[in-house]
C-alpha cells in the first residue's frame, strides 16, 4: 500500500466502525436508526414513569392495621383541605373566612392534645396564638416594598420531650426546636388548595401522628407554626421569628409551600449541609441543587417565608413545594379536585420523615449556613449529597480519566495506523471535540430564531406552547436537531484531518467536549455545575414543569419565547447526543437526507402553528380552561376625582390581550384606555411591587353605570362619587409638631378602613425617620410605597413619619399650614369573596358584567378598590 496515498486520503465514514469490525457485518440504515430511536424511547419513557411517579395515598384514618403505628394519611389531609378551600374559600387576611380558619386549626388542634394527654410517653403538648403588630421592608425584583401589619395572626404548637425528672434534659428539648412552617391565608382569587391548604393539612396531620408517639427518646422539640398571613409578603413569619418568646430556641427551619397542583414536592432552597441531609432521610427524595441555583437568580417570581427566616432568624433550613402543573398557581382554580391523589402522601411522608430525623437524631446546634454543597436525587430511587469540595474533586478527576482515555486511544491509534502521526490525531479529535461544542451551541441558539419568527408583528403566534409543557418540543427541537446536524454536515468540507472512522471518533470526542465542559462549568464554582456531566432527564423535566407554566406570569415585558425557546434547545442537544456520532455512520450523502427530513417537518409544524394558534380550539392556541390567561380586573373608584373605571391587567406576553378588550369594548360600549409606564403602575398600587409587571388597560364605566342605574341620582349626579357606596376610609393626622431648627414635621397619621383591607399608602418625599421597623428611610428625597394589612375584626392603623420640609416651604410649615399630598388605596372585602359579591351603584355591579365578556380561557382576579387623594 502506498503509504502517502493512504495520508493523504479522505477517510470518512465509509470505514467499518471498531464494533462493527468484530461483529462482520453492517445493520441497514433502517434498522440501526430504529434501534437507537427504540432504546432513546425506553431510556425516555422509563424517566418518565419514575419522575412522576406518586406513593399511593392512604385512604384510613392513619393508622396501621398490621402494627397499630400511626402514619400520615393523605385521607386525613385532603379533609382538611376541602374544608379550608371548599367550604371556607378564599382566606384572604383580613376576611371572615382567615378568622374561621383559624378557628378550624385551633379546634383540630385542641382535639389532637386531648387525644395525646392519655398515651404513655406522649410528647409534652403546648399551644399559643400569636396576634402581633409589626412592620418590615420586603424587597423582590430590585423594587422596595415597605410593609405594615396589624393583629395578624399565628397559631403555634410546640411539641417536645416529655416531662421527667430529668428536668436538665426537657430543658435541652425545648431550648433546640426544628421549626415546621406552613400559612392559611390566601392570595387575592384564590381557593388555595395547594397554596397552601396543602402545607397546613400536611402539618396538622403530622401532628396527629407525632403526638401519639412515644417520645422517650426525642432529643429535639418541634414546633409548628400556622402562620395566617404569607400572601402578605410574609408578614406572619416575620411576627413569630421576630417577636415571639419561642423565636429564640428555633435551630432550623421546614418550610413547606406550594405552586402546583401535581406530582412530587421538590426541595428547592436549602442553605446547609446538615439540613440537606436531614432531607436525605426522606423515603421519596425529589430536589437539586439546579432548581437552588435558578431560585437564587431571581428569575422566579415567588418567595416563600423562608426568606424571613433566614433574613432575621439566620436560621439554616430547607424550603420545599409541590411545584408541577403551576398552570393553576394562584387561580380560582386551585381547588380540591385538582389535586394529583398521591402528591399530599408524597409531601406528608417526606415531611414526617424529615421532621422525626431533625428531632430524634440531630443536634441542632452548631449547624452553620453553606452554599457549597451538592444534592440531587435520581428519579427519587436514591438522593446524593456531597460538599463543593468532594464535587470538585469528582468533577476534575473525570476530566482527567476522560482527557487519560482519550490519550490512550490516540497512542493505540498511531501504533495500528503508523501512517498517521500523534500530532495529526490529535488536531483530529481538537476538530471533532469542537465541532461538538459548536453543534451544542447552534442546537441551543438556533430555536430562538424560531421564538423570534413566530412572535414577530406579522407572524404574532405568542406562546404557542403553553397549552402543555410538551408542545416547546414540538416547536423548537427539530431546530436544534437541524442546527446540531447541520455543523456536524458542515465539518465534512472544512479543511483539516478527520477521523479514519467519523463514527468512532466523534464518539469519543463527545467523551472530550463533556470533559471540557466539565471542566469549564467546575471552575465557575456552581454548585450544578454537575448537571453538565450528568446530564440527568429528571433535572430536564423538573426545568421544564417549573418554567413552562411560569411564563404565564413573568409579566408582559419579559421575552418568555426566547426563554422557552433556549430551554428545549438544550433538551434538543441532550436528545441528539446519543445520534451525534450515530449520523456519521452512513456518510455525508446520508446525513443531507437527514438534514432535509427535519427542515420539512419544522417547516410543516411551524405552517400548523401559524394555522392553528389564531383562534381557541386550535392546537397552538395557548390557552384552555385548565391553562388559562391570567387576568387582573379592578373596578377603581376615585372619591377624589369621581371617576370609576374598569382596569384590566395581564401577567403574560400572550397578544389574546385583544380578545378580551372586544368583548368589554363591546359590553361596556366605550372605548379602551392603554395605560403605560408610571401611570398603570399608579392604577395597580393595591398589588405594588407585582404592578411593574403587569401591562394595563382601562375602561371609563361611569356612561355604563348612569345609563344602567336604577336610581335616578345616580344617573343626573354632578360628580359620581357622590353616589358610590361606604363606607369609605379616612386618614387624619395626629402629633402633628414642626421643629423650625432642622425644618422637620413630625406627625403620625391614623388610617380608619372599616370594611377594607391590604391598604396602601404612597407619597413623596424627603423621610428622615418613620415606625417602619429595623429600617432607615433613604438619605434622599423619593417615592414610598406603604402596603398595610390588618387581621380580621381590626379597622385601623397607624404610621409615624416625619419629614423634611423642602426649604422654600418652610413658612407654611412655620405657621402649619404645610401639607403634603398622599395617595391612598384600599381594597373592599366583597370585591375577592366567594361568593362574588361587590358593592353596587345605583343597583349595578361591574362584576357580573365583566364576566359575561371574559373568554373561558381566562383566569381572573378581581379586585375593587376605592382610592383617595389626601393633603394632610
Amino acid at each position: 500500500m502506498n503509504i502517502q496515498k493512504e495520508k493523504n486520503k479522505d477517510f470518512g465514514p465509509t470505514h467499518l466502525s471498531r464494533m462493527d469490525d468484530l461483529l462482520g457485518k453492517r445493520p441497514g440504515a433502517g434498522s440501526s436508526w430504529l434501534r437507537l430511536i427504540g432504546y432513546c424511547l425506553i431510556a425516555i419513557l422509563l424517566s418518565t414513569h419514575l419522575h412522576y411517579k406518586l406513593p399511593e395515598p392512604k385512604t384510613h384514618r392513619g393508622v396501621d392495621l398490621k402494627t397499630g403505628m400511626t402514619e400520615f394519611s393523605e385521607r386525613n389531609a385532603m379533609e382538611t383541605i376541602s374544608y379550608l378551600s371548599d367550604t371556607l374559600g378564599h382566606r384572604i387576611v383580613g376576611t371572615v373566612e382567615e378568622a374561621q380558619s383559624a378557628d378550624y386549626l385551633k379546634n383540630m388542634i385542641g382535639g389532637y392534645k386531648q387525644a395525646a394527654a392519655g398515651i404513655p410517653g406522649a410528647p409534652k403538648f403546648d399551644v399559643w396564638v400569636q396576634q402581633e403588630t409589626g412592620s418590615h421592608r420586603f424587597d423582590i425584583m430590585d423594587h422596595m416594598v415597605l410593609k405594615a401589619y396589624t393583629n395578624i395572626t399565628n397559631i403555634i404548637v410546640r411539641l417536645s420531650c416529655p416531662e421527667t425528672s430529668d428536668v436538665s434534659a426537657g430543658r435541652s428539648c425545648e431550648n433546640n426546636a426544628v421549626l415546621v412552617n406552613s400559612h392559611f391565608d390566601t392570595t387575592l382569587g384564590s381557593p388555595g388548595a395547594t397554596d397552601d391548604g396543602s402545607g397546613t393539612a400536611v402539618m396538622l396531620d403530622i401532628i396527629r401522628v407525632l403526638s401519639q408517639r412515644d417520645w422517650s427518646d426525642y432529643k429535639n422539640s418541634i414546633v409548628f407554626l400556622f402562620n395566617g398571613a404569607e400572601e402578605t409578603l410574609q408578614d406572619a413569619s416575620h411576627a413569630f421569628i421576630t417577636m415571639h418568646e419561642l423565636k429564640d430556641s428555633i435551630k432550623s427551619v421546614v418550610n413547606i409551600d406550594a405552586c402546583g397542583t401535581t406530582g412530587r414536592e421538590i426541595l428547592f432552597q436549602a442553605n446547609s449541609r446538615e439540613m440537606i441531609e436531614a432531607y436525605k432521610q426522606a423515603p421519596y427524595p425529589h430536589g437539586t441543587v439546579m432548581a437552588n441555583d435558578v431560585f437564587r437568580t431571581g428569575l422566579i417570581l415567588s418567595d416563600t417565608d423562608f426568606r424571613q427566616f433566614v433574613q432575621y432568624g439566620n436560621l439554616t433550613g430547607i424550603d420545599m413545594a409541590i411545584y408541577k402543573n403551576s398552570y393553576l398557581y394562584h387561580t380560582h382554580l386551585d381547588i380540591p379536585k385538582h389535586l394529583e391523589p398521591g402528591a399530599i402522601q408524597h409531601l406528608g411522608e417526606n415531611t414526617l420523615a424529615i421532621v422525626e430525623h431533625l428531632a430524634k437524631n440531630t443536634s441542632l446546634t452548631g449547624i452553620v449556613p453553606t452554599s457549597e454543597v451538592v444534592f440531587f436525587d435520581m428519579h427519587g430511587l436514591f438522593f446524593m449529597v456531597y460538599s463543593w469540595a468532594t464535587a470538585f474533586k469528582i468533577q476534575m478527576a473525570t476530566v482527567l480519566i476522560a482527557y487519560g482515555f482519550i490519550g490512550y486511544i490516540i497512542h493505540k491509534s498511531s501504533q495500528s495506523t503508523p501512517y498517521r502521526s500523534v500530532s495529526v490525531l490529535v488536531w483530529s479529535y481538537v476538530r471533532s471535540t469542537i465541532s461538538v461544542w459548536i453543534s451544542g451551541t447552534i442546537a441551543i441558539l438556533l430555536p430562538v430564531t424560531i421564538a423570534i419568527f413566530l412572535t414577530s408583528s406579522v407572524i404574532n403566534r405568542h406562546m404557542a406552547w403553553f397549552g402543555h409543557e410538551w408542545y416547546g418540543a414540538v416547536i423548537f427541537v427539530p431546530m436544534g436537531l437541524l442546527g446540531a446536524y447541520c455543523v456536524q454536515y458542515l465539518f465534512y468540507s472544512l479543511p483539516g484531518p478527520q477521523h479514519v472512522d467519523v463514527e468512532y471518533g466523534l464518539f469519543n470526542s463527545l467523551v472530550a467536549a463533556f470533559a471540557g465542559m466539565t471542566l469549564l462549568t467546575t471552575l465557575t464554582g456552581v454548585a450544578s455545575s454537575y448537571f453538565s456531566g450528568y446530564l440527568l432527564c429528571d433535572n430536564v423535566y423538573a426545568l421544564i414543569d417549573i418554567f413552562v407554566p411560569l411564563t404565564g406570569r413573568m409579566g408582559v415585558d419579559t421575552p418568555v419565547d426566547v426563554i422557552i425557546s433556549i430551554i428545549f434547545g438544550s433538551v434538543s442537544f441532550l436528545i441528539c447526543l446519543p445520534s451525534m456520532a450515530h449520523i456519521h455512520r452512513f456518510g455525508k450523502q446520508y446525513l443531507a437526507k437527514i438534514l432535509v427530513v427535519i427542515a420539512i417537518g419544522q417547516t410543516a409544524i411551524l405552517l400548523s402553528v401559524i394555522a392553528c394558534g389564531g383562534s381557541p380550539g386550535g392546537w397552538s392556541f395557548p390557552y384552555d380552561e385548565m391553562h388559562p390567561k391570567r387576568l387582573f380586573i379592578q373596578h377603581l373608584k376615585n372619591l377624589t376625582s369621581g371617576e370609576s373605571y374598569i382596569a384590566v391587567a395581564e401577567a403574560d406576553k400572550g397578544p389574546y390581550i385583544n380578545t378580551v378588550l372586544d368583548s368589554l369594548k363591546v359590553e361596556l360600549n366605550v372605548d379602551v384606555e392603554k395605560r403605560l409606564g408610571s401611570e398603570n403602575m399608579k392604577d395597580w398600587d393595591s398589588v405594588y411591587p407585582f404592578s411593574h409587571f403587569l401591562g394595563g388597560y382601562r375602561f371609563n364605566t361611569e356612561p355604563y353605570i348612569r345609563t344602567h342605574a336604577n336610581d335616578v341620582k345616580v344617573s343626573q349626579a354632578i360628580n359620581l362619587a357622590d353616589e358610590f357606596p361606604g363606607p369609605f376610609p379616612v386618614l387624619t393626622v395626629h402629633n402633628d409638631t414642626y421643629n423650625s431648627a432642622t425644618g422637620v414635621r413630625s406627625f403620625s397619621i391614623y388610617s380608619m378602613a372599616p370594611s377594607y383591607t391590604w391598604t396602601v399608602i404612597s407619597f413623596d418625599g424627603h423621610v428622615v425617620d418613620w415606625s417602619i421597623q429595623n429600617e432607615a428611610p433613604l438619605s434622599y428625597p423619593s417615592h414610598y410605597v406603604v402596603r398595610h394589612v390588618t387581621g380580621f375584626g381590626n379597622d385601623g392603623w397607624k404610621l409615624d413619619l416625619s419629614i423634611k420640609v423642602p426649604e422654600e416651604e418652610r413658612p407654611l410649615a412655620e405657621i402649619g399650614k404645610w401639607k403634603m399630598q398622599f395617595e391612598f388605596t384600599a381594597l373592599e372585602k366583597e370585591g375577592f369573596a366567594d361568593r362574588g359579591e361587590e358593592r353596587l351603584i345605583g343597583g349595578v355591579g361591574m362584576l357580573g358584567v365583566i364576566q359575561r365578556a371574559l373568554p373561558s380561557w381566562t383566569s381572573t382576579t378581581w379586585l375593587s378598590s376605592s382610592v383617595q387623594e389626601w393633603e394632610l
